[in-house]
């Protein structure tokens, strides 16, 4: 099965304006002291480590980015950790201390489960106010009823069940809870590391492939439950997000290389058809050809139109051009700024030519963006011109200019976290669960994955990705027609996309629902906190440009007192909760 997917499904990130601050000065450092607050806990973190066998890519990732430590969106002065001895500990924080008011459960058959064999650790996800699920990390995972969460009550197993083929070890990365008109359904993203026979390897070009199962249980009364559907997906690179929404209806996977659906016990799954020969079975609905200075298009209209019947828009990077009260030509973002007064269109009998005139000497690869009906045809002065500039890129010697006394461009070593993109196509794709297709696609290939946060419990959680130097929260929606964008821009941290580069001990970055601040963990000892830019008291300027300043955005650091690992954190708008493998810290924001 091909990992494709159609670029008519392409969906921009469409970034807000008004939430941009391109005079920002940057952060200045505060040494504002943050009350910490500590714990411990008496058996112990339960913590699982790579075995020999777990070597892959696909491995580390599931192990080097797990949270061990799990926040209540219904009650979120609490958190919830699982000890060595496989209890379920809940920790809550007050306005002068955090402690562990008590262990509410234990995930059952602990001496079997914890000697399962390249077994995963424990997850815990929170699907209602009186519902849990818990994956053991070893194949099985099981349904509590919580009762109020609020008072340490005893949790009850309602459901357990191994729902992989062969009980295999899985994470459990998601779940949600949605009424139906006949009672409720339960739906669990369970992940798992598939290492490949001799076909796979061919078909997919990876030793291993990420495998996300899809399971669906059904109940009536929220009593008794039964398995009701199984989907699975595979991806030849790992991911860095998967949820579901809300209702259980879409699967939103942000990744380095796509994802497709394997298998569904309720539908059959359809291999989509490789791009080359869709391509070949659809006529273009258009030609164009570019030079250096401009974009000719050529279409060809129904017999009896007039140049009364054709309308056209143009903005310096949108056109709006087409038959009055029948279909558009062309419609949406240009690839490059054009020309306005420069350009223009013409009609002779059934045919309109098109120019649009550039602003800059580039390619283009396309007329508007996402827009494929077209085919271009290439002037020969232009393939010529292509490779000229080429053939210094195909040189053997590192340094093709033979002028002496230049120094090498660079080399690898030179190169910083932020100059790597993956080799494949990283993209930000939505899935329809019914149909197997996807929905909604976003090129992320230039937008660094930074984190996921969890905004609001009624939709999925919100993924940062880098823009420039910036971080920006991207909040994906739980219901969305097909032409609407799927993912929506609500907030910005300044500069983080840069800041996060250049720590090379980072381990976990978080911010607050309200997006207040964000942090950065590193792996042991420090958190950094980087707070929205407030108002001062106080206007000052700018020694370098005399502007006025209103507004600081101030950075703060934490420095925690014991030396173990950071395995885990979680933020409220007010408390920072930082885990390490024997303390549970809690950091007052405000």
């Amino acid at each position: 099965m091909p990992f494709h997917i159609f670029d008519k499904m392409a969906d921009k990130l469409c970034v807000r304006r008004e939430l941009l601050d391109p005079n920002f000065d940057g952060y200045k450092l505060s040494l504002d002291p943050l009350p910490t607050y500590t714990c411990t806990f008496d058996n112990g973190l339960a913590f699982t480590s790579l075995s020999q066998d777990q070597y892959s890519y696909h491995h580390a990732k599931l192990f080097g980015v797990h949270n061990h430590l799990y926040q209540d969106p219904w009650n979120t002065d609490s958190v919830f950790l699982i000890d060595n001895c496989w209890g379920i500990l809940q920790a809550v924080s007050t306005d002068t201390s955090v402690f562990i008011s008590g262990q509410v459960g234990n995930i059952p058959d602990m001496n079997t489960q914890s000697a399962v064999p390249e077994r995963l650790n424990a997850s815990v996800r929170f699907v209602s106010e009186d519902m849990a699920v818990i994956g053991d990390g070893a194949g099985r995972f099981h349904l509590y009823c919580t009762g109020d969460r609020s008072t340490s009550h005893q949790w009850k197993v309602l459901f357990s069940d191994s729902p992989l083929e062969n009980s295999t070890p899985f994470l459990l990365v998601d779940a949600v809870l949605h009424s139906v008109d006949s009672g409720y359904k339960l739906h669990c993203l369970c992940v798992h590391v598939l290492d490949c026979d001799a076909e796979q390897k061919d078909k997919y070009r990876s030793t291993h492939i990420t495998v996300i199962e899809w399971i669906t249980l059904s109940s009536g009364d929220k009593n008794t439950w039964v398995l009701e559907r199984s989907r699975r997906l595979y991806g030849r690179r790992p991911f860095d997000y998967a949820a579901l929404t809300k209702d259980g209806s879409a699967l939103i996977v942000a990744a380095e290389a796509g994802f497709v659906f394997d298998f569904d016990s309720l539908k059959p799954v359809r291999e989509e058809e490789p791009m080359e020969t869709a391509l070949n079975q659809q006529e273009p609905e258009y030609t164009w050809s570019q030079n250096t200075e401009e974009v000719t298009a050529q279409f060809t209209l129904p017999s009896g139109l007039t140049k009364a019947d054709v309308y056209y828009t143009l903005s310096h990077d949108y056109i709006d051009f087409g038959i009055k009260n029948g279909k558009h030509l062309l419609k949406g973002q240009l690839h490059a700024d054009v020309e306005v007064e420069s350009s223009t269109w013409t009609i002779q009998n059934q045919r309109v030519e098109l120019t649009l005139s550039k602003v800059e000497d580039q390619v283009w690869p396309q007329v508007v963006v996402g827009d494929n009906r077209g085919e271009m045809t290439m002037d020969p002065a232009v393939v010529a011109q292509i490779h000229e500039r080429l053939a210094a890129l195909t040189s053997d010697q590192m340094n093709p200019d033979p002028d002496e006394g230049k120094e090498k461009p660079y080399n690898s070593q030179q190169l910083e976290e932020c100059d790597v993109y993956p080799e494949d196509s990283s993209a930000l794709m939505r899935f329809d669960g019914d149909t197997h297709k996807v929905t909604h696609k976003t090129n992320t290939g230039s937008n660094q994955f930074l984190f996921s946060v969890s905004l609001c419990k009624d939709k999925p959680p919100a993924l940062c990705l880098r823009h420039d130097v910036d971080g920006i929260l991207w909040q994906p929606e739980n219901e969305c027609k097909e032409a609407q964008s799927s993912w929506q821009h609500v907030s910005t941290f300044n500069a983080l996309g840069y800041v996060q580069a250049s720590k090379q001990n980072r381990k976990f970055s978080v911010c607050a629902p309200d997006c207040s601040f964000a942090v950065i963990c590193d792996i042991w000892r420090h958190a950094y906190v980087y707070r929205q830019p407030a108002a001062i008291a106080s206007p000052i300027r700018n020694r370098k440009d005399g502007r006025q300043v209103n507004t600081i955005a101030k950075q703060q650091v934490v420095s925690l007192e014991c030396t173990d690992h950071i395995v885990g954190i979680q933020s409220t708008a007010q408390t920072l909760f930082i885990l390490t493998e024997s303390v549970l810290h809690a950091v007052h924001m405000n």
